[in-house]
């Protein structure tokens, strides 16, 4: 039996479109290489994504047979057509979105597409069981992979993460709150070990994110906040740190007031003033924005925000705003940080000619 076999399927232009998407959303790219830089790595995306979903999607088509079949005997339908209408069913009504373009006669929306199937996450035995068990009569692997796909897109991005990195996330639901993991962070391309908490999602419902406790470079207990799809090479270390008296409060901050920055040290107000064009800036960039305790407005017509949160996360999202639209009033690390940001920023274009070489 060969090790590997290639799948070409027939997706439309739109949902192979969202294939492109998630693969980028979740930075799933090829190693750079000469001047190809953050290729995106389809085959790898749809590797993970027959090996995080066929199981759940054969659930989740049984259950649908399931009630359709119930509702079709409710009504006495003969017993040797449920099948036939359960499977139109399912067609027209459950996946209607992937057959519009090809029941229309529209070929110019098709697209002949194609992956390998990996050892690494035994696609191979995921498609012939396919072929074998669940292509009906007039039916093709390709119609198959399209219905599943939709039936993935279908889903919140959170959920769509957990399926992609499915077996990141079951090594790491397994280990929470009982021993340590092993991994690498490509966000900082660091090696981390750390006891994680709980796995939660963001205001914003698109990622995962792993709340955890663990020694920093100076050996002293930290908690963090790591990105589902950014931790690589997990493993469990089977070793344990016990968890302080506040980790719970210090998770319900972190989850309340931005996932990506993990509360540690007791949380201190912080002042902002944005001008009017401050203000808009402020609506427009959503991802990452803290939240407002209050505000106020000043004699000269500019506002003052009030934050109670992470430093970091305000450091992160406000150093994105154009120059004279936000100005830290307090606290001064915070302000002398920003500031310091702008000048080697500035410096590095002051040493433009000494980057070129």
């Amino acid at each position: 039996m060969c090790e590997q076999r290639k799948i070409d399927f027939y997706p439309t232009k739109e949902l192979f479109q969202s294939v492109r998407n998630d693969t980028e959303l979740f930075e799933i790219f090829k190693k750079d290489k000469e001047q190809n830089i953050m290729v995106k790595n389809i085959n790898e995306f749809l590797n993970r994504f027959l090996h995080g979903y066929f199981s759940d999607y054969i659930k989740e088509l049984e259950g649908y047979s399931s009630h359709i079949s119930k509702v079709l005997r409710e009504f006495r339908i003969k017993e040797d057509t449920i099948s036939d209408i359960i499977n139109s069913m399912l067609d027209k009504v459950v996946f209607e979105n992937n057959s519009k373009s090809t029941k229309k006669g529209n070929k110019s929306s098709i697209e002949r597409r194609f992956f390998k199937t990996t050892n690494k996450y035994n696609t191979l035995d995921i498609v012939e069981n396919i072929d074998s068990k669940y292509l009906i009569q007039n039916t093709y692997l390709s119609e198959f992979i399209c219905k599943m796909l939709r039936s993935y897109f279908a889903k919140p991005l959170y959920r769509r993460e957990q399926i992609i990195f499915s077996d990141e996330y079951s090594t790491i639901s397994e280990s929470c709150q009982k021993n340590c993991i092993r991994f690498r962070y490509t966000y900082d391309n660091k090696t981390y070990t750390v006891m994680p908490y709980k796995i939660f999602t963001g205001k914003e419902q698109m990622f995962n994110y792993v709340f955890c406790y663990g020694l920093d470079e100076d050996d002293k207990l930290r908690n963090y906040s790591f990105r589902l799809s950014r931790m690589t090479g997990i493993q469990k270390s089977y070793s344990s740190i016990p968890y302080p008296s506040d980790i719970e409060d210090k998770f319900i901050l972190t989850s309340k007031l931005g996932a990506s920055y993990a509360i540690n040290d007791e949380l201190e107000e912080t002042c902002v003033i944005l001008s009017p064009a401050g203000t808009l800036s402020f609506k427009h960039i959503y991802f990452g924005r803290p939240k407002v305790d209050r505000k106020e407005i000043t004699p000269s017509g500019n506002y003052k925000y009030y934050f109670t949160c992470s430093t970091e996360q305000l450091y992160r999202y406000f150093r994105r705003f154009n120059p004279g639209e936000a100005i830290i009033e307090y606290p001064t690390t915070l302000r002398d940080k920003i500031i310091d940001f702008h000048i080697k920023s500035l410096k590095g274009y002051e040493n433009f000619e000494n980057y070129k070489h």
